[in-house]
């Protein structure tokens, strides 16, 4: 069930680092505590080091942690699966099944039919378009049959389109040899395979619109055909690996354009993930405190997606640390929310602090006036409980009947005599600090939401707040 972790769960230290900050949340809570409650899956990839024991042991204690969605590197893609014709590999894909189960985390399957990372003995057939077509499906019986029930969902096709004109990818072996009714194949095998999982189609670019002559755009329109077709297709994976110009402050890709495909797919009843999220800066450069804070800005604002819209249930980031992370080989640096030394960034900050306080739309058309209970029902599998959106906040009543409420730029605290008042931005950013004497305090900040914390002696009080 969706519920509202309240403010109480915030930790009230905040340590202030320079022109930065860091902050310190309960112990209790984590990405994956705070994405549980909000109903939705927030994940890391297992690094191909993992596999093989090279990584340190905090870096697993950080994945099983922080995140309940899981998907190899690369252990299950067909070369590592299949490296010779009809002789299977499951060893490394075991593993990491064995670990997301003892963990409690969903498992996605990467991938199976892809241009890339294909066994040269699949090539023999790139001629025979029939022996083709039996290659592809013997392979994906086999390493869906082998997981079926245990992998929750599949990239059934990953990368099937064209980066320099909306068509298919024409020198994929598959399309070369088999015409583009290979995808829909594959995807017909896999659900026979295993009828229970989740098949998507992934792809990159999908966050840089959905005109015609854009990559979402091409694919929606064969997600139209595909569902007509009745096709068994049921998730579009957006992989979202954005890059920072860094010379224009811009990121190249839009979470905006990411929202507009996912409520296109919405009117399909298909689902958006992100499945391979990192956001780099161009390699060489030096990366500011300003750079990563506007880095955790945009990690925000792509998790806003996953929360808020209703066919959006997951949000998988493409590795864990900056140290172990495949973007060096596109040139670019520091695209993941853990640094060199596992230690959070200013992107995790930003995650957390949005987890914490995002509260879903009231849906009134859903609630029921006849019963108590107006917990309302959401079909995509995320509980969106019913939560009061007016713009009062509550007077809530704090430790030892300290309480706060707000009115316009005006705070008002009662149980406290002389209360230093700190105020954040939903970054943790220090916008605000004050003294309140009287029991008011005037709040110099924009109009917005805002964290806000109270503090006399050993008594602390940390409260959501709208500025309007």
């Amino acid at each position: 069930m969706k519920k509202r972790l309240t403010i109480s769960g915030l930790a009230l230290g905040v340590t202030l680092l320079g022109v930065g900050f860091s902050t310190t949340f309960a112990a209790d809570e984590t990405l994956r505590s705070l994405a549980e409650k909000n109903g939705i899956y927030i994940g890391a990839i297992l690094n191909s080091q993992w596999f093989g024991g090279g990584l340190p042991g905090n870096y697993e204690q950080i994945h099983k942690t922080q995140f309940n969605i899981v998907v190899a590197e690369n252990e299950m893609k067909f070369d590592a699966t299949e490296p010779s014709e009809n002789r299977f590999s499951y060893g490394n894909g075991d593993k990491m099944v064995k670990y997301a189960k003892q963990n409690g985390m969903r498992i996605r399957g990467h991938a199976l039919a892809w241009h890339s990372q294909v066994p040269n003995w699949v090539n023999n057939y790139k001629n025979d378009k029939k022996k083709l077509l039996s290659v592809l499906k013997n392979h994906i019986n086999n390493v869906v049959g082998h997981w079926k029930g245990q992998v929750d969902e599949w990239d059934v096709v990953n990368e099937a389109i064209s980066n320099n004109e909306p068509q298919w990818r024409g020198y994929s072996v598959w399309y070369q040899g088999i015409g583009p009714e290979f995808i829909d194949s594959a995807f017909v095998w896999a659900h026979a395979a295993d009828p229970d999982a989740e098949l998507c189609y992934n792809d990159y670019n999908l966050e840089q619109g959905v005109n015609p002559k854009a990559k979402a755009g091409f694919l929606l329109e064969q997600v139209k055909r595909w569902v007509a077709n009745g096709i068994p297709i049921h998730c579009v994976g957006s992989q979202t690996h954005v890059e920072d110009t860094t010379t224009d402050k811009h990121f190249i890709g839009s979470p905006d354009s990411l929202r507009s495909l996912a409520r296109e797919l919405a009117k399909l009843n298909i689902k958006l993930k992100i499945t391979e999220l990192d956001i780099g800066f161009k390699s060489g450069i030096n990366v500011s405190q300003s750079d990563l804070e506007r880095q955790g800005k945009t990690f925000r604002e792509y998790l806003d997606i996953i929360l808020e819209e209703p066919n959006a249930d997951t949000y998988l980031i493409w590795g864990v640390s900056d140290k172990w992370s495949w973007l060096g080989g596109l040139n670019r640096q520091k695209g993941l929310i853990y640094d060199d030394n596992l230690k959070p960034k200013p992107a995790f900050d930003s995650i957390m602090v949005r987890l914490q306080n995002f509260e879903p739309p009231q849906d009134t058309a859903a609630t029921d006036t006849t019963a108590n209970d107006t917990t309302v029902t959401d079909t995509t599998k995320k509980d969106t409980t019913v939560q009061d959106t007016s713009i009062a906040i509550p007077q809530t009543a704090g430790p030892g009947s300290v309480t706060m409420h707000v009115a316009g730029h005006t705070l008002f605290i009662t149980g406290m005599k002389s209360a230093k008042v700190d105020v954040f931005d939903m970054q943790g950013r220090p916008v605000f600090s004050g003294k309140c004497e009287k029991g008011a305090v005037d709040l110099n900040v924009a109009e917005g939401l805002y964290m806000v914390r109270v503090r006399e002696g050993s008594r602390n009080l940390v409260q959501k707040i709208a500025i309007k």
